[in-house]
């Protein structure tokens, strides 16, 4: 018997798979993220940048309310 939705079963065979590897590479790359983060957090150039940015934060007047991640990304520039 001849089927005429071969190709589309193929297709969907296809797009269901690329869909599963997908989801497995961003779970990957977010396991990663978090795992880099952990561990830049806990080192000492992370201390040292997350105390700076919390002295230069808490120093300056309310009135230049800079956020935190603002002068942290400076200070990494700077490292």
């Amino acid at each position: 018997m001849f089927d005429f939705l071969k190709k589309d079963k193929t297709k969907l065979q296809q797009a269901t798979i690329n869909a599963q590897l997908a989801t497995i590479h961003s779970r990957l790359q977010l396991e990663d993220a978090t795992l880099k983060s952990k561990l830049f957090i806990s080192s000492p150039t992370g201390i040292a940048t997350m105390f700076a940015a919390g002295s230069i934060n808490g120093a300056l007047p309310s009135k230049y309310n800079i956020s935190a991640s603002t002068i942290a990304s400076l200070i990494w520039k700077a490292f």
